[in-house]
């Protein structure tokens, strides 16, 4: 089993911290969510749903496993793709100053199947979640779902060194759908670059500008996708 750690220095006080970490409102800036469910309580369930935009929404499930209140959160959480658990630890202690630190371990990844993609995937969201937490609490929240402005429309579940990543879902009407990529296919990079990381497809649409031509290797295929501008819904 893989794990993950992550850490921010926040520049707030553990208590505000902890209220934004269980507030539904709070959720909607820093993780994303169009509706979640996070009991201040042991045992409890709770719930992150998510609404993609050109497909069926999702949602994260889980249950709060232990609590000890401003300092230590530890939920469990079931992995998307695979018939996995992740469990994930936040520790928050005081930095100094009125700040926090607040801590992210996640262990339980599988080391075969789906579980190696959905690890990068985990990682890759999760740091950037926690810096959109110190944005919200610094009162200039961003939305996780328009840091980009060159649109692909492949939903990855993660990326493995060497083999590409994973298509999870490809939104409707974008490119990638026009191209023919699919839910299943393994995109091993581009012509122009490897994806052995989310933050390595981030990296390379951003490049990029809408109108242009790429070519992505999927298995022994070379697809020609042209990309253009993202197009965001109505807040």
């Amino acid at each position: 089993m893989s794990t993950n750690n992550l850490e921010r220095v926040l520049t707030h006080p553990r208590e505000t911290v902890w209220a934004a970490m269980f507030a539904p409102e709070a959720a909607e800036y820093w993780l994303g969510t169009v509706a979640s469910i996070l009991p201040e309580r042991e045992g409890a369930a709770f719930c992150w749903l998510y609404d993609p935009g050109a497909r069926l929404p999702f949602a994260y499930p889980g249950r709060v496993e232990k609590l000890t209140r401003h300092r230590r959160l530890e939920l469990v959480t079931a992995l998307y793709s695979c018939d996995a658990e992740v469990r994930m630890t936040f520790e928050l202690s005081d930095h100094g100053a009125g700040h926090t630190r607040l801590s992210l371990r996640q262990e339980g990844f599988p080391d075969e199947g789906h579980g190696r993609f959905e690890r990068d995937g985990f990682l890759h969201h999760w740091d950037h979640f926690l810096e959109l937490l110190g944005d919200y609490l610094d009162g200039t929240p961003h939305s996780y779902h328009t840091m980009h402005k060159t649109e692909l429309g492949v939903i990855p579940v993660g990326a493995v060194r060497g083999e590409g990543l994973l298509v999870q879902g490809v939104a409707l009407g974008t490119p990638a759908a026009g191209a023919g990529v699919r839910p299943g296919d393994v995109i091993r990079g581009a012509r122009d670059a490897a994806f052995d990381s989310l933050d390595d497809l981030d990296a390379w649409v951003e490049s990029h500008r809408p109108g242009d031509t790429v070519e992505l290797l999927i298995g022994e295929r070379v697809v020609p996708v042209t990309l253009r501008a993202k197009e965001y819904a109505p807040a």
